[in-house]
């Protein structure tokens, strides 16, 4: 089936990227940068798809889907092995910006695939699979690079995440190619102006299902960034940051086994704050507690509250978006999370740099919990469960 060889793509892609997240700030680190300076070096991943997911997203949606696939296949493929070259901070530098490019031309690229080859019917169990593929790299990434830079270098961690990457490359030469969905008329009035992403915007299932996603990143962003540095401030090897990066990972595998149930019982909306609430406990305790076995615990807990908002954003995104203009509403959510990406580590690089890394994720439970009291807010004062609405259309 064309879902499965999607699948198959991104779980080999992602976990070439997701291998390299950790491995930046260990190998920025041994370079000699400061905590500050490594968050600028993470911060410039999601620097240019800040500025171009939108239009990428709009000419996306009117290309043939293996043009954009292979572009972003290739072209990540690239990035990625610049550091194993280059081992600088001029190979750091250029591998950031490339990589994170050609991520969201890929990403986007297969999220519209997916919405190209799905009906209402089944569009919730499409993305379900592409979650669980992307949850799979996501855990093995880590995993993998950490075992490999103890057993090898940063640069030979580098070069091999390039050539697993390469595989998804190949495979996306045998998916079939779908062609643009035509536009059809929007249900929302519009002038004779040429519409803008503005339009979108104004849905209101859309703009809460972008909140959530932006507070997702940004737990995910301070995990993954600034993680391994208090990894080695608790004095843990490489192999078992990416042990704990893995565990973080399985539970976010594991929970999209019981997301559907878990949705119909609760709720959409209920979820994501459980989801959120779920976060903020885990982020408070993970700096208290460098044991060994605890720390497992936590992330496996961190793991599943991150594991169950990301799939549930693109779903509703999809599912709320203009016919014909889902890669543009894909687009949005991507220039939203890029933006926290790379506001997150710049900005925390600094705060770690006066506070200390312990207390910069007391900060980040707080601003999830105050990013989930402004949802839960706006969402009481529409007096009307937009996203159970949303869930309720697409089954």
């Amino acid at each position: 089936m064309k879902v499965f060889k999607v699948v198959c793509i991104c779980t080999i892609y992602v976990l070439m990227i997701m291998g390299t997240r950790p491995t930046v700030s260990l190998f920025a680190h041994e370079l000699g940068a400061s905590i500050n300076h490594i968050g600028l070096i993470t911060s410039l991943f999601s620097i240019i798809p800040l500025l171009f997911a939108i239009p990428l997203g709009k000419k996306i949606d009117h290309l043939n889907s293996k043009i954009t696939l292979l572009l972003g296949g290739y072209l990540g493929v690239f990035g990625i092995v610049l550091p194993g070259f280059f081992p600088n901070f001029l190979g750091l530098y250029l591998s950031q910006l490339i990589a994170g490019s050609a991520q969201t031309v890929l990403i986007l690229s297969a999220q519209d695939y997916i919405g190209r080859i799905s009906t209402k019917k089944n569009r919730n169990q499409y993305v379900s699979w592409f979650s669980f593929g992307v949850a799979v790299g996501t855990l093995a990434g880590p995993l993998f690079s950490g075992i490999i830079a103890d057993l090898f270098s940063f640069q030979i961690t580098f070069l091999i995440l390039a050539g697993i990457g390469f595989i998804s490359c190949i495979i996306i030469h045998l998916v079939p190619n779908e062609y643009p969905i035509k536009s059809k008329k929007s249900p929302i009035p519009t002038s004779k102006t040429k519409s803008t992403f503005i339009d979108l915007l104004k849905i209101p299932s859309l703009r809460l299902a972008l909140l959530f996603s932006a507070l997702i990143l940004f737990a995910k962003d301070i995990y993954l960034t600034f993680f391994p540095l208090l990894g080695l401030q608790f004095g843990y090897s490489n192999s078992t940051i990416g042990l704990l990066l893995a565990i973080n990972g399985i539970a976010s595998v594991i929970i999209r086994f019981y997301l559907a149930p878990i949705t119909n019982r609760f709720g959409t909306f209920n979820v994501f704050i459980g989801s959120m609430i779920i976060s903020c406990m885990a982020y408070i305790a993970l700096p208290f507690f460098p044991q060994i076995v605890i720390a497992c615990i936590i992330a496996f807990i961190l793991g599943i509250g991150l594991g169950i908002g990301q799939p549930l954003s693109i779903s509703l995104t999809i599912d709320n978006a203009i016919n014909g203009r889902v890669a543009e509403a894909l687009g949005i959510r991507l220039t939203v999370n890029r933006l926290t990406q790379v506001i997150t580590p710049a900005i925390f690089g600094i705060l770690a740099n006066l506070i200390g890394l312990i207390y910069i994720f007391l900060v980040s439970s707080t601003v999830i919990g105050l990013g989930t009291g402004i949802a839960g807010h706006n969402k009481n004062n529409r007096k009307t469960d937009i996203m159970e609405d949303s869930r309720v259309k697409s089954i």
